[in-house]
């Protein structure tokens, strides 16, 4: 399937304390019950915006040596659309962090879609946290992708 070539019509910024409602209603609509606080614990957000709506959040948070993604959601009508790969690309191409220290996430073990995308962008599989995920109770897997040369 050819996905449409959405060209100005989609960007990513950093995210403000304005989105802060929005970003929850992407992460409540995911499945993603932690709330977003970026100012209280250090988090990072980048958003996508299409035909000017946020549509897209990516969480991440510095850990002194590596980077931890903590949340990246798009809005289910907005979904198989390239909007997370937007996300996922400006992040690993635009933060300069990202290519300098390694990158870690969780993703739940039936996420086959996420773990694909993530796959793509040279994230692999190296662990398994038992019950890491409630409602419904599911393993994840731990992902990582090393620095850059």
């Amino acid at each position: 399937m050819t996905r449409p070539d959405f060209g100005s019509r989609r960007s990513v910024r950093a995210g403000t304390p304005a989105d802060a409602e929005a970003i929850r209603a992407l992460l409540d609509g995911a499945g993603l019950a932690r709330p977003s606080e970026p100012a209280a614990a250090g988090v990072r957000t980048a958003v996508c915006e299409f035909d000017g709506g946020l549509v897209g959040v990516l969480e991440w948070r510095d850990l002194g040596g590596e980077l931890e993604i903590l949340e990246l959601a798009v809005a289910p009508e907005h979904r198989r659309r390239g909007h997370a790969s937007f996300l996922l690309a400006s992040f690993v191409g635009q933060t300069a962090d990202a290519a300098r220290q390694p990158v870690h996430l969780e993703v739940r073990a039936s996420n086959a879609a996420a773990i694909r995308l993530y796959s793509r962008f040279g994230f692999a599989v190296n662990g398994t946290r038992r019950g890491y995920y409630r409602g419904p109770d599911e393993d994840a897997l731990r992902m990582s992708r090393p620095a850059a040369g």
